[in-house]
């Protein structure tokens, strides 16, 4: 347990690990790397409960295999009857591709490491969801970007376009479909890495309307099309809200209105993970990301 004094300026993390000399470890790099963040560490589920609690958290970061509990069961423990809805929260597994068939059942995760990746890269990836720093190398993708807001459409792009991301922006969901259902049929049409769409659209399908086509109608997974969703509903006066977007088949959430870094660092992580897949399952492809 830290006790560091707490300002008003800091964040507080939450890592939950069997391994005590892991915890130990990436605790001291995450204390030494990153600014005004206070570490608490549990070794089981029963601790991680007592400590959530008692203390509100920036992050929550829980390893698969727990000696107490089963690592989606206290997710839902977390989110449902501990009522921690916003709080990001990603599971970190050794096992890449129990990493993508987890994905599939846990939805109210925000993200997912491979410890394979090593533990400064783990600190890195912490640290973008704190955004306590800007992203040191970004990752170039294709992005479509589906947003029916022409101010809130006009300042998304000038970050996007600040950055040298390569994106498309469709008004509408049935607009966006049709982009990605060429984007992953037509040979002359470069696919898309990451959908960026708000989930209150104008039209007849919204946001997660076309979630849902994209995971079960076009059967693109989470690691194949990542999708990260804006969106400026109150989850305090909305709870089950966020459930409902995470089980459509969103990879991530990022709430309005829309700060610069954290769209940058959250793009990054996303993108991270569609190279990955480009990588194991297209390795010879002239598709993989830079």
């Amino acid at each position: 347990m830290n006790h560091k004094i707490m300002s008003p300026d800091m964040q507080r993390v939450l890592l939950i690990d069997h391994s005590g000399t892991s915890l130990a470890i990436i605790s001291k790099l995450i204390t030494k790397n990153i600014s005004n963040v206070i570490v608490d560490a549990a070794m089981n589920a029963e601790e991680a409960f007592r400590l959530l609690k008692n203390h509100k958290y920036a992050l929550i970061t829980t390893s698969r295999n727990l000696p107490d509990i089963d690592c989606c069961y206290m997710i839902d423990v977390i989110r449902q009857d501990l009522k921690i809805k916003a709080t990001p929260l990603i599971v970190i597994s050794g096992e890449k591709m129990a990493i993508y068939d987890e994905q599939m059942t846990c939805r109210l995760v925000n993200g997912y490491f491979d410890k394979k990746l090593g533990q400064q890269k783990l600190v890195d990836y912490i640290n973008s969801f704190l955004n306590t720093d800007p992203v040191k190398s970004l990752i170039n993708g294709n992005i479509l970007y589906v947003e029916d807001s022409a101010t809130v459409a006009l300042a998304t792009k000038k970050h996007l376009t600040k950055h040298n991301y390569s994106f498309l922006h469709a008004v509408n969901a049935e607009q966006a479909l049709q982009h990605i259902q060429n984007s992953f049929t037509k040979d002359d049409v470069q696919p898309f890495d990451l959908l960026l769409t708000d989930i209150q659209l104008a039209g007849h399908m919204t946001g997660r309307d076309l979630i849902r086509e994209i995971r079960h109608g076009l059967g693109l997974g989470y690691e194949e099309l990542p999708i990260l969703v804006t969106t400026s509903s109150n989850f305090e006066a909305d709870p089950n809200g966020l459930n409902r977007i995470f089980s459509s088949g969103s990879n991530d959430i990022l709430e309005k209105p829309i700060r610069e870094p954290m769209l940058i660092a959250r793009l990054n992580n996303l993108l991270k993970l569609r190279k990955q897949f480009l990588q194991i399952y297209h390795p010879d492809s002239s598709l993989i990301m830079t």
